[in-house]
C-alpha cells in the first residue's frame, strides 16, 4: 500500500501556476504527508494481529500503575519502543515480493558475515580477556541468534529454493560452514545449543506434518540417533569428570625436589580433571617462580578478579602437575597468559571443547552444592536468578512489581534469601517469561504469550519456514535470556517477528 499519494501531489503542481506552486509547495506537501500518516495509522488500527503484538508495549504502560521508580520505568519503556514502532512501520508499508524478500535476507546474511569476520580478527589478535569481549558493539548472545537465523536461512536457500544458481548455492554452503565454525571458535555455547535444539524441534515438526512414510522413518531415525548419541556422550563426559585418579595418601612425598616441605591436605577431596587439588603445594616456590614469569604479582588478582593463587593452583592441578617450582617450570607461556586471564583449567584453553563446557557446568554445580555460592558459574547464577524470580512471584503473583521496580525487587529478594551471589552479579531473571511474570503478574504473562502466539496463528504463519525457524530461535533464547529487556534483543525480536509476519506477499511453506 502506497500511503503517500504521489499522483495527486504531482497533479497539483502540473495544474497550477508557478507562483501558486511556490507558495503552496510546503502546505500541500504537509497536507499529503499528514494524510498519508493518518492513512497508515488507520490501516494499523484495523490490523488486529499487528495491534495485538504491539500491545506488549501497552503492557509496560499498564505496569506503571504499580511502579514507584518512574525514572527506570521511563528508560525501560523507551527501550521497548521497537515493539510498537517496528510493527507500525512494517505493517503499513508496501509488502515485499519473494524476490525482494530474498534480496533483503542476503543483505542480512552479508552484514552478519562482516560482523563475524571483525570478531574473528579480535579473536586471533587476542584483543579480549573474556572471549565474549570479541563482540565489541553487539551482544555476543544476540549475535549468536543472528548467526543461527543465518544458518537456517542459507540451509533453505541451498536445499529448497530454485531461485539461486548452483554456483551461488556452493557459496552459500561455504558461508554456512563458516557460520558454524565461528560459533565453535567463539565458544558460543548459546549459539550451538540453540542451533542444535532448533534442528531437533524442526525435525519433530516435519515428522508430525509429513505424510510420506519413508520421510517419517528417516526423520525418526535421525531424531533417535541424535538423542542417543548426545545422551551417551554427555554421560561419558560426566563419568570422566567425576573419575578420581587413585592415590595413597599415606605415602605422599613430604618435600619438593628442592627440599622444601609440601602442604598436603588429605581431608579435602576437591579435584580438577581427576587430580587432587590440595596436595603437593609449596607456596614459597610457587610465589618465586610465578613472579619471575608474570607481571601480575602472586598476591594479586587475575583479569577476572580472582586471586592468582587460586587460579594457578587449580590450573596446575588440572594438568596433573605439582604446585611447586618444578610444576611452574612445566607451564608454557601460553599457559601463563591463560592463568592471567582467569582460566583455571587447561580444558578451557582448548579452541573449543564440549567437554570443557560440561566440565564448567559440573564444576559450578559442585561448588554451588558445597558453598551455596553461584558466583563464577553462569549456569549456577542463572539458577539463583530464577530462584529469586520465583521468590518475587510468590509475593506478587497477581499484579507483579510494576514496570520500573524490578531492579529494586530483585535486590531486596537477594537480601531476603541471604544469597551468596556477589553484589555485582545480582542480576534479573535471565528468563523472559519469568521476567514478564515478575513485572506484570499472572495476567501479564498470559497476555504476553497470547500477544506473540495469536498473530502468527491467525495468519497461519507457523506453516511458513522462515517465521517458524525465527520463532523457535527466539523462544529458546527466552528460556535463558531476558531477550527483549535489552535494546539489541528487543530490536532483533520485534523486527524479525514483524518482518516475517507482516512484510511479505508470499510465504515459503514447509
Amino acid at each position: 500500500m502506497d500511503r503517500f499519494n504521489n499522483r495527486k501531489w504531482l497533479e497539483y503542481f502540473r495544474s497550477n501556476s508557478l507562483l501558486k506552486c511556490i507558495y503552496g509547495a510546503v502546505p500541500i506537501s504537509f497536507y499529503f504527508l499528514f494524510h498519508s500518516i493518518l492513512k497508515g495509522f488507520r490501516a494499523f488500527i484495523n490490523n488486529r494481529p499487528v495491534m495485538i503484538f504491539s500491545s506488549i508495549l501497552l503492557l509496560h504502560f499498564i505496569g506503571l500503575i504499580f511502579t514507584t521508580d518512574f525514572s527506570y520505568a521511563t528508560k525501560d519503556i523507551r527501550t521497548k519502543l521497537p515493539l510498537f514502532l517496528l510493527p507500525l512501520f512494517i505493517s503499513t508499508s508496501p509488502a515485499f515480493n519473494k524476490r525482494y524478500f530474498y534480496g533483503f535476507m542476503l543483505l542480512f546474511i552479508a552484514s552478519v558475515m562482516v560482523r563475524t569476520l571483525m570478531n574473528s580478527w579480535n579473536l586471533f589478535a587476542g584483543h579480549f580477556v573474556d572471549i565474549r569481549d570479541i563482540s565489541k558493539s553487539i551482544s555476543h548472545v544476540v549475535l549468536a541468534l543472528h548467526i543461527s537465523l543465518v544458518i537456517f536461512t542459507l540451509g533453505y536457500f541451498i536445499v529448497k529454493s530454485r531461485t539461486f544458481s548452483i554456483g551461488l548455492k556452493v557459496l552459500f554452503v561455504v558461508v554456512d560452514f563458516w557460520m558454524m565454525t565461528y560459533l565453535v571458535l567463539a565458544h558460543s555455547a548459546t549459539g550451538l545449543v540453540i542451533t542444535g535444539l532448533t534442528v531437533l524441534i524442526f525435525v519433530i515438526v516435519l515428522l508430525l506434518r509429513s505424510h510420506k512414510i519413508w520421510l517419517k522413518i528417516s526423520l525418526l531415525s535421525f531424531l533417535l540417533i541424535s538423542i542417543g548419541f548426545t545422551t551417551i556422550s554427555f554421560s561419558r563426559i560426566v563419568k570422566e569428570y567425576y573419575h578420581v585418579n587413585p592415590i595413597d595418601f599415606s605415602r605422599l612425598d613430604k618435600t619438593s625436589s628442592l627440599g622444601h616441605p609440601y602442604f598436603n591436605d588429605t581431608v579435602s577431596k576437591q579435584t580438577e580433571n581427576g587430580y587432587y587439588q590440595y596436595i603437593y603445594i609449596q607456596m614459597n616456590e610457587l610465589k618465586e617462580a610465578w613472579n619471575k614469569r608474570s607481571s601480575i604479582p602472586f598476591s594479586g588478582k587475575d583479569k577476572k578478579n580472582q586471586l592468582i593463587t587460586n587460579t594457578l593452583v587449580r590450573f596446575l592441578t588440572s594438568k596433573g602437575l605439582r604446585k611447586d617450582a618444578n610444576g611452574m617450570n612445566q607451564l608454557s607461556n601460553k599457559d601463563i597468559r591463560a592463568i592471567e586471564k582467569g582460566i583455571a583449567n587447561v580444558v578451557f584453553t582448548w579452541d573449543f571443547s564440549i567437554r570443557g563446557q560440561i566440565y564448567e557446568l559440573l564444576w559450578g554445580l559442585d561448588e554451588y552444592r558445597k558453598s551455596g555460592d553461584p558466583t563464577g558459574s553462569s549456569s549456577m547464577q542463572r539458577l539463583e536468578f530464577w530462584k529469586a524470580s520465583c521468590g518475587i512471584i510468590k509475593d506478587n503473583w497477581l499484579t507483579g512489581v510494576g514496570t520500573g521496580d524490578m531492579n529494586e525487587a530483585f535486590q531486596k529478594q537477594y537480601d531476603k534469601m541471604n544469597s551468596k551471589l556477589a553484589p555485582n552479579q545480582r542480576w534479573r531473571s535471565h528468563n523472559q517469561f519469568l521476567s514478564i511474570f515478575v513485572g506484570f503478574g499472572i495476567f501479564g504473562l498470559i497476555w504476553f504469550l497470547f500477544a506473540i502466539l495469536y498473530p502468527a496463528l491467525s495468519l497461519g504463519k507457523f506453516k511458513d519456514y522462515f517465521f517458524l525457524i525465527f520463532f523457535i530461535i527466539a523462544m529458546l533464547s527466552m528460556i535463558t535470556e531476558d531477550t527483549i529487556e535489552s535494546q539489541m534483543g528487543v530490536t532483533f525480536f520485534a523486527f524479525f517477528y514483524s518482518f516475517f509476519l507482516f512484510a511479505r506477499k508470499e510465504t515459503d511453506k514447509i
